[in-house]
């Protein structure tokens, strides 16, 4: 190990945040010596991760230095507009919470997962679910997921399919054709449920946002305890919700890509 490779307490993780950490309004455009002096990294230590980071367009190479890349930005962008639907959604969002008493969620899909994006949460609150807000869910196993799934492409439901379908509960659907099943039956009746199969103990209803095109955007759900309640009895609440909260969307450029 070279006098400069010193040990650092910081994770990776922790590394490249502190070098992405460097850059500012002010610093747009920075070297590798600068970031190494803010970062309090060795430079060796510097030049590796930002060399990486070049190599997956989060950082790209300047007259004077680096500065951020296109694929920062472009999640910058999707943070932005997630925001943005979490404001559009949450007025529509605490009005479902208040007529059901249950818990709500805003969910988008993201490759094979679903990401929530929002949780209010009901009088249920001492429930065990595995969603939290920025965190995934594999979509198969939710229905926001299959709300979502229902209206995408034949590509984005092949993505969603894994090799092996894992349980994370006793009612997870456990093979492709009893999964495209589900899919066809959310389009016959406007809405996605599921029984303890994303949690052991959990009861989900969903319904898509959806575009004028009819691809979707988002998935509204609502989630309480399997068998102590009657979940699938707030349906026609949650689809109506989703039907206004569709319409507020579209009005919305913003969300015409997302």
């Amino acid at each position: 190990m070279s006098s400069d490779e010193r040990i650092t307490p910081r994770s990776m993780i922790g590394r490249v945040a502190a070098v992405l950490g460097a850059f500012s309004g002010e610093r747009p455009v920075i070297g590798v010596n600068e970031i190494a002096r803010s970062s309090g990294l060795a430079k060796s230590v510097v030049s590796r991760i930002v060399s990486e980071l070049i190599e997956v367009d989060f950082l790209e190479r300047a007259d004077s230095g680096v500065r951020v890349g296109i694929r920062l930005f472009e999640l910058g962008e999707l943070a932005q507009r997630s925001k943005e639907l979490r404001q559009l959604a949450l007025g529509a969002m605490a009005d479902l919470r208040q007529a059901t008493g249950i818990t709500v969620q805003l969910s988008v899909l993201k490759g094979a997962d679903q990401v929530y994006v929002e949780i209010l949460r009901g009088r249920d609150s001492d429930m065990n679910i595995r969603s939290r807000i920025g965190g995934r869910v594999p979509a198969y196993a939710t229905a926001g997921g299959k709300a979502v799934l229902a209206h995408s492409t034949e590509a984005a439901v092949q993505l969603a399919i894994p090799e092996k379908f894992e349980l994370l509960g006793p009612g997870t659907v456990a093979d492709e054709r009893s999964f495209r099943k589900q899919l066809e039956l959310v389009r016959v009746n406007g809405y996605s449920h599921e029984v303890e199969e994303s949690n052991p103990g959990v009861e989900c209803v969903a319904c898509p946002l959806l575009r004028a095109d009819g691809t979707p955007i988002a998935a509204i759900s609502v989630t309480g305890p399997a068998g102590r309640i009657n979940v699938l009895q707030h349906a026609t609440a949650v689809r109506i919700t989703a039907l206004g909260l569709s319409r507020r969307i579209r009005a919305n450029s913003a969300f015409s890509t997302l």
